[in-house]
């Protein structure tokens, strides 16, 4: 079996203040889940980029969020999913 290639996704970027910005929702919810700052909500067009504070450890949690083998209480997550929700309708 031949392995799997991962590349880079283009919706994410570790910037160079020391923070990681991604346009996937789902994604800022797990990291707010797994105890990631948020700093900011960056209007860019009609969408929003979720800005964390970047850690050591992000590259492998993203790829363990990715390549689900990785897991958060459930409850939590909702939670979080509606948190977020209602802080984009609000910004």
């Amino acid at each position: 079996m031949k392995p799997i290639q991962l590349t880079p996704i283009d919706s994410q970027m570790k910037s160079e203040n020391g923070s990681f910005e991604t346009r996937d929702f789902y994604l800022a919810c797990y990291l707010r889940c797994s105890g990631y700052e948020l700093l900011d909500l960056r209007p860019e067009g009609r969408r929003r980029m979720f800005v964390f504070r970047d850690t050591n450890t992000r590259h492998c949690d993203v790829m363990a969020f990715y390549g689900d083998s990785t897991t958060v209480p459930p409850l939590q997550f909702s939670s979080t999913i509606k948190d977020m929700k209602a802080l984009l309708h609000n910004a």
